[in-house]
């Protein structure tokens, strides 16, 4: 799997390292977004949250809208690659 965000700005075919929990796109490390979000159980009337916070991978553009940062740029729109014409 390759990484969404640099084959759609750049061409570019780079090998994808995680998945965004949202949108499921693959990303490189250069385009992934970490979060810790803190795990809420379920627990009567003792602790409702786990100590350890969760991991959370996303991509910059789920990221933004998760967390109200700004998005990235979309990408200028590419031609597809056509095949050759025997």
């Amino acid at each position: 799997m390759n990484c969404y965000d640099c084959y759609a700005s750049e061409g570019a075919e780079t090998a994808a390292v995680a998945v965004c929990h949202s949108c499921n796109s693959g990303l490189c490390p250069g385009h992934l977004r970490i979060t810790r979000p803190a795990v809420h159980r379920v627990n009567g009337t003792g602790v409702s949250h786990s100590p350890v916070p969760a991991r959370q991978v996303l991509c910059a553009t789920c990221h933004a809208a998760a967390h109200g940062g700004a998005a990235p740029a979309p990408a200028p729109e590419r031609a597809a690659p056509r095949s050759p014409v025997t």
